[in-house]
């Protein structure tokens, strides 16, 4: 008899929930969406209840959907938006909304890392050292990181952290909703920029939580991606319409997940991948790091390191102009939403390659990679009267890959340069957004089979391996199933190639008024 695993994909907009089998077949699906707040300017939130009631909803569509018995589901996983933050009381009742990856408001606490008169790339000189010693990387100054968040509540909110049982991230929060266990994996720990990331290590610092005093008895144990977080208890178990006792996962962040589900497991494979945020990454034996350009080595969901360059806006620069812009066509679909990418896909094929030298960057809530900023600002360059819509659409398509391209730069600078690039996440849907990534970056882009579900899909083979159904996280690799593969066209690249050019020079040029408009 087949058995099954259920993995969750909580990213920034939506969880998506699939039951695979033991091949990675995918059984069954189902998404729920909740929503982000912005209350104030910086801010963003989101309400954790709505994370556990999207897990209670969608596990019960996916059960009746898929009509399996539920006594073969073997395991539940999880993967979710890395860096955000939660505290909850000893009971699982979250103190406040989830402190999104977005949020910024703990900018204004970064300047602890700058203390010193010798400055290496912002930071001060001890602080620096200390950090990328111990963690393999730093918090960034735009206030985005676990720590700062912990940080900015103990100085803004003193009784919310009094109150702190745990600070959890948002898949911990859910498991701790399962299993009544707090937990962390070593990937998230090591992004909260709390944890000694060197191998053999991987524990809370004493030496950074003493210098910024964070309790320790305020964090969750850390535990690797594939270890049991614990069992289902029988008041989840009942909720969720599941048997009680079914092992749960530790599982990973949505980037390391995704890493996995792209099928370049093996190291210094380059991965795109293309949601809400983008990134660049390749997996790694040993740490690496450029912090000048807010790069380097994570912990991943296997056993190594995942080179990363974070970008904060992918995909959700596209759907803001899909809003503003093309207002009519959002209510042709309304009543089938899925049909509205391929429009806008079309639109795109027909427009301009380099949309009549007109630029978009993608910077549309600050940036991380590879410029590690708050106060950028996205925008549209060399705008002329014989611009229209469609021109500013297919900008936008070319923008976020001349910020990858750009991204990528830094990154092959530590892991070598590859020919093809694994592209994932749901972007990679879009065959134009395929071809014009392979002619901006002059690479084939491998187009796997869906790429919207690579989160979950890398999370159910994490949890294969901690089941002992396979062996290691290398024998997933010829279940990774490959859709298409686009190779550059030479007459679009001469035309990209110098576009490019420009659109490095842009925050250069343009650093100062950033600041001065976005303090």
């Amino acid at each position: 008899m087949e058995k099954y695993v259920i993995a969750y994909d909580l990213g920034t907009k939506s969880n998506k929930a699939v039951i695979f089998d033991s091949k990675l077949n995918v059984i069954s699906q189902a998404s729920e969406k909740y929503p982000i707040f912005y209350p104030k300017k910086g801010w963003a939130e989101q309400n954790p209840i709505d994370f556990w009631n999207s897990i209670v909803n969608t596990t019960q569509r996916l059960i009746k959907n898929a009509n399996i018995n539920k006594s073969d589901i073997l395991a539940l996983i999880f993967d979710c938006q890395m860096n955000c933050t939660i505290p909850i009381d000893v009971e699982g009742n979250p103190l406040m909304n989830s402190i999104s990856w977005l949020d910024t408001r703990a900018a204004s606490i970064t300047h602890q890392y700058k203390k010193g008169l010798v400055k290496v790339s912002g930071y001060g000189l001890k602080t620096a050292l200390k950090f990328l010693t111990i963690t393999g990387g730093a918090p960034g100054f735009n206030g985005k990181d676990p720590i700062s968040h912990i940080i900015w509540i103990k100085e803004n909110e003193p009784e919310i952290y009094k109150n702190t049982h745990k600070f959890l991230s948002v898949k911990d929060y859910v498991i701790y909703k399962c299993t009544g266990n707090a937990v962390v994996s070593r990937d998230l720990g090591n992004t909260s920029w709390l944890m000694d990331s060197k191998p053999k290590k991987f524990i809370w610092s004493p030496e950074i939580l003493e210098k910024y005093d964070i309790e320790k008895e305020k964090l969750p144990i850390i535990k690797k991606s594939s270890e049991q977080a614990g069992t289902l208890t029988k008041n989840a178990a009942a909720i969720l319409n599941l048997n009680p006792d079914i092992p749960v996962f530790v599982g990973s962040g949505d980037i390391t997940a995704s890493a996995l589900g792209s099928g370049a497991i093996q190291n210094n494979q380059i991965i795109v991948c293309l949601g809400t945020a983008d990134w660049i990454g390749a997996h790694l034996s040993k740490r690496k790091k450029d912090i000048k350009h807010y790069l380097g080595a994570i912990c991943s969901a296997q056993e190594n390191y995942l080179c990363l360059s974070k970008q904060e806006t992918g995909a959700a620069c596209l759907d803001w102009v899909i809003e503003q812009f093309f207002k009519d066509e959002i209510k042709k679909f309304e009543n089938k939403p899925s049909d509205l990418y391929p429009e806008i896909d079309s639109i795109v094929k027909k427009t301009n390659v380099g949309s009549k030298s007109l630029i978009f960057t993608p910077w549309m809530f600050g940036e991380r990679s590879p410029i590690n900023d708050s106060h950028v600002r996205g925008g549209f360059y060399n705008v002329a009267l014989n611009h229209d819509r469609d021109d500013i659409l297919r900008a936008v398509f070319e923008g976020i890959a001349y910020n990858i391209r750009w991204g990528m730069f830094y990154v092959e600078k530590l892991v070598g340069k590859s020919e093809n690039v694994n592209f994932v996440g749901g972007g990679a849907n879009s065959e134009i957004w395929c071809q014009i990534l392979a002619d901006i970056l002059d690479r084939n882009i491998i187009q796997m089979k869906d790429p919207g579900l690579a989160g979950a899909k890398g999370a159910a083979i994490v949890a294969l391996v901690g089941l002992g159904k396979l062996n290691s996280f290398l024998e997933a690799v010829p279940l990774v199933k490959i859709n298409k593969t686009f190779e550059p066209n030479p007459e679009n690249k001469k035309v990209y190639n110098s576009i490019y050019e420009e659109y490095v020079k842009i925050y250069e040029r343009n650093e100062e008024m950033f600041k001065i408009l976005n303090p």
